[in-house]
């Protein structure tokens, strides 16, 4: 199963093998597919903090229709909410080689350009790796 990390300092760190990888992002294509809100993703919660200050207790993919923003609720519930078509890029960066080893990893967040439209201003910067 994938972990999910924070320090809410920093970002939020997803890892999971290359395989879970490639399992969460076909979920979330699935998702697209359906008229739901949104879906739960199941995460690994027994995992050691590391250099992160909390584990989150759930994972949430959540479909509006606006740019793709990354939050932590209250209650540790990483949310990843945006458009179709904004969930849709993101699911790219859940992309890894077969080979990738330990370390790989993408980031996902907004950065200040002409055309930014799928990454909404205050999300939270993810990290997406392969453990």
């Amino acid at each position: 199963m994938i972990e999910v990390r924070y320090s809410l300092s920093e970002a939020i760190e997803i890892t999971g093998t290359q395989k879970e990888l490639e399992a969460f992002r076909r979920q979330v294509l699935g998702f697209l597919k359906t008229d739901l809100e949104k879906i739960r993703i199941e995460i690994e919660k027994d995992i050691i903090l590391g250099p992160w200050d909390a584990v989150a207790k759930g994972l949430e993919v959540v479909q509006s229709d606006k740019p793709v923003k990354v939050s932590v609720s209250g209650d540790k519930i990483v949310k990843i909410e945006g458009s179709n078509e904004g969930l849709d890029a993101f699911t790219s960066f859940l992309v890894f080689d077969e080979n990738a080893v330990s370390g790989h990893h993408s980031h996902y967040e907004y950065y200040d350009y002409e055309g930014n439209v799928y990454v909404h201003l205050d999300s939270f910067p993810l990290i997406i790796g392969v453990k």
